[in-house]
């Protein structure tokens, strides 16, 4: 994170910011490489990027994240005072626990979690609070729409991100386990947050985001001190972990996620493996793509020929070309049929119907 003396700004450089948005969407990433020295086939584990309900379009790249939510009504509650509150009540609350530290950490967080998805540049200004009109519990009305070109102007990004509520109610109970010298506490922390994101161009709201569900926790001890210092959470804790919560929420809803899958390719006698690997390690498939290429031009084996394809494919999808990927595996297909290949062309089957999905984000 690059801090300057008016923002914090998650920047990456602008061409970069384009070229990896397009990897994640055409491709995949490597995860690891699991082999054994006498296998012919040698496995790698990779990610491949699933859309979400709530991608944006493509041309939507950079966010400026705000806050709306903090009305006058929030306050930064030191934690010693804020657990001494909650002991004299005998651990036994019910109530909405209004902590800026907490709605800021939702920002903080999320913006984190959205850049490091390598989907968008963020930027949190130093003053990003906006303020709230009405009581908390209320959504205010969208903001004017002269007021959201000028910040968007201003932080040179394509829309504007706001939390328009943030509601934490924590309910603590604490008891004598009935005929027992066993005492248990909890912590039930509900959440209730709401997201706009505007986009200046359109003079449009393009999603409206509501995030709302209940984490606990829940420890037992025979001895009260013990169960409070030494193995139940913080209060203070336990709220400003409800709001990294619904950061990570916004951030599943919002980026790409990831599910790993297994790819291989054929060991050959002939094959230059240590040239492989590197190519692997430094992801550099253009290298490895050559040297597949050099050896089936080489070779006039129909058996040899066929792995070889098969090869050619896998580096292709790694690549991003998904449809030569298709005619690679279809060639090792019809040369010398194999199991593997037979499944690594319903897989790109698949993936390709996966990649279809993302086009809807497409900018019209």
């Amino acid at each position: 994170m690059l801090i300057t003396t008016s923002r914090y700004r998650l920047n990456k450089i602008k061409n970069m910011r384009i070229n990896r948005f397009n990897k994640i969407v055409s491709l995949l990433s490597l995860v690891m490489l699991f082999t054994s020295c006498a296998s012919s086939y040698k496995t790698m584990y990779i990610e491949v990027a699933k859309p979400t309900e709530h991608l944006l379009d493509n041309d939507i790249v950079s966010l400026t994240l705000m806050n709306r939510a903090m009305t006058d009504e929030f306050k930064e509650f030191p934690a010693d005072s804020l657990q001494m509150y909650f002991y004299r009540q005998g651990f036994n609350v019910n109530a909405a626990v209004l902590d800026s530290s907490a709605a800021d950490t939702t920002i903080k967080v999320a913006a984190e979690l959205l850049f490091e998805s390598g989907r968008y540049d963020v930027v949190i200004p130093e003053e990003r609070n906006i303020p709230h009109p009405s009581n908390y519990q209320y959504v205010p009305k969208p903001l004017d729409w002269d007021y959201v070109s000028e910040i968007c102007e201003r932080y040179n990004t394509d829309a504007l991100l706001v939390m328009e509520r943030y509601i934490n109610v924590l309910m603590t109970n604490f008891i004598q386990v009935p005929f027992s010298d066993l005492y248990e506490a909890t912590i039930d922390s509900k959440y209730d947050a709401i997201f706009r994101i505007y986009d200046p161009r359109k003079r449009e709201i393009v999603k409206q985001i509501m995030i709302s569900d209940t984490i606990f926790w829940n420890e037992a001890e025979y001895s009260q001190k013990k169960l409070f210092v030494e193995k139940m959470v913080p209060v203070k804790q336990a709220i400003n972990q409800t709001g990294i919560q619904v950061a990570l929420e916004l951030e599943s809803k919002l980026a790409p996620q990831w599910q790993t899958e297994s790819r291989g390719y054929f060991a050959l006698k002939d094959a230059d493996e240590a040239l492989i690997q590197n190519g692997i390690t430094e992801n550099n498939w253009q290298a490895i793509y050559k040297h597949w290429e050099q050896l089936l031009n080489a070779n006039k084996s129909p058996g040899k020929r066929s792995k070889i394809q098969y090869n050619l494919a896998v580096a292709s999808e790694i690549m991003g070309d998904i449809d030569h990927a298709a005619e690679w595996a279809t060639k090792s297909y019809r040369t010398q049929y194999r199991k593997q290949t037979e499944d690594y062309l319903y897989q790109l089957k698949k993936r390709k119907k996966l990649l279809s999905q993302f086009e809807q984000f497409s900018a019209e």
